[in-house]
């Protein structure tokens, strides 16, 4: 069962990791296999889809997909990573994917649900031994095992993602109206 687990967290992390990493690093120092667009090409991207300031929202998509991804995928704090890959998830399904449909192959949210699911199971059944968090013996490190159980509390996890993910999209719209009643003349 460890092994299983072990690769129920690898898989996923490392592909968020190298998500990340494609948000991340500019494709003048990258590997040809990462395909990586960088800060400026994701942020040109984000912009074109309404997501401004495009380049500092991929620093933070890049960054939570490196780091939710590093997370899940070495067992360490996974509720941590879950929360980081939940924001991450719902801000893609809500504003590039939801409008396409279901199927992945049509470029709707099948992927990223199946990814955000991923993470809410890891952190649903645990890392298992072969994670840091076994091997440094902080199983409990919320604190939390007395209060829910563990697809309670990695059910939070994913909800309180998901409330970031629609608190940065309702901080976009908002910044949109602001720069749109700021250009429009005074009648």
């Amino acid at each position: 069962m460890n092994i299983a687990l072990l690769v129920l967290r690898l898989v996923p992390g490392l592909l968020f990791m190298g998500h990340g990493l494609q948000k991340l690093v500019s494709p003048k120092f990258a590997p040809k296999f990462l395909a990586a667009n960088g800060p400026r090409g994701t942020g040109a991207f984000f912009d074109q889809a309404g997501m401004r300031p495009g380049v500092l929202l991929a620093l933070v998509a890049g960054l939570g997909e490196l780091l939710g991804g590093f997370s899940i995928a070495a067992g360490l704090m996974t509720p941590v990573g879950t929360v980081l890959i939940a924001a991450v998830m719902t801000v893609a399904i809500l504003k590039l994917h939801v409008s396409k449909g279901i199927w992945n192959s049509a470029g709707g949210f099948e992927f990223p649900l199946l990814m955000l699911t991923t993470a809410y199971v890891v952190s649903a059944i645990g890392p298992g031994s072969l994670s840091i968090d076994s091997w440094a013996g902080i199983g409990n490190w919320s604190g939390i095992h007395w209060a829910a159980e563990n697809a309670v509390r990695a059910g939070a996890a994913v909800g309180i993602g998901v409330a970031a993910g629609l608190l940065s999209l309702a901080a976009g719209r908002l910044g949109r109206l602001a720069e749109r009643h700021r250009l429009s003349p005074v009648h």
